[in-house]
C-alpha cells in the first residue's frame, strides 16, 4: 500500500512540474504556488529518477509473469516507468550536474535530455494521466 502511495505522489508531483510552465500561462493565479514547487524540482527530479530506476528493475523482475497474465497492465506499467524516468531526467539534470559535476556521462545524458525537453509538457500530462489511472484502477479493485 505504501509503495502505491509513493508512486501516486511522485506521479502527481512530476506531472504538475511537467505542466507548470503551461499552467502558469493558463492560470497566472497559481504562479506563486508553482514557483515554490519549482524551487525544489531538481530534487524531485532526482528522487523520481532513482524511484523510476527501482520501478524499472521491479518491472523487469516480474515482466514475464505480468506480460503472460496481464499484457495490457504490463505495458501500462512499463510506459509509466519510462515516462517517470524521462521526466525525472529533464527535471533533475541540473541538480545532478551540481552534485556530480560535468563529466562524459553527464554530457551524454544532457544531450539525450535536450532531445526530450520539448516533450516536457506531454510527459507531465502523461504522469497525471497515469496517476489518475492508478487511482481508478485501485478504486476498482477495492470495490469488488
Amino acid at each position: 500500500m505504501i509503495w502505491w502511495l509513493i508512486n501516486l505522489i511522485l506521479l502527481v508531483l512530476l506531472g504538475v512540474l511537467g505542466i507548470a510552465s503551461w499552467l502558469k500561462t493558463q492560470q497566472p493565479k497559481f504562479a506563486a504556488q508553482l514557483s515554490k514547487l519549482e524551487a525544489v524540482e531538481g530534487w524531485i527530479g532526482l528522487v523520481g529518477l532513482v524511484w523510476g530506476i527501482i520501478m524499472l528493475l521491479q518491472w523487469l523482475q516480474y515482466a514475464s509473469f505480468v506480460m503472460r497474465y496481464s499484457p495490457l497492465g504490463g505495458l501500462i506499467g512499463l510506459l509509466t516507468v519510462l515516462v517517470v524516468i524521462a521526466l525525472s531526467l529533464i527535471l533533475g539534470l541540473p541538480q545532478l550536474r551540481t552534485l556530480t559535476g560535468n563529466n562524459a556521462f553527464i554530457g551524454k545524458l544532457a544531450d539525450f535530455t535536450a532531445k526530450m525537453a520539448p516533450f516536457k509538457i506531454i510527459l507531465g500530462v502523461a504522469c497525471l494521466f497515469f496517476a489518475l489511472y492508478s487511482l481508478v484502477a485501485t478504486a476498482g479493485v477495492r470495490t469488488f
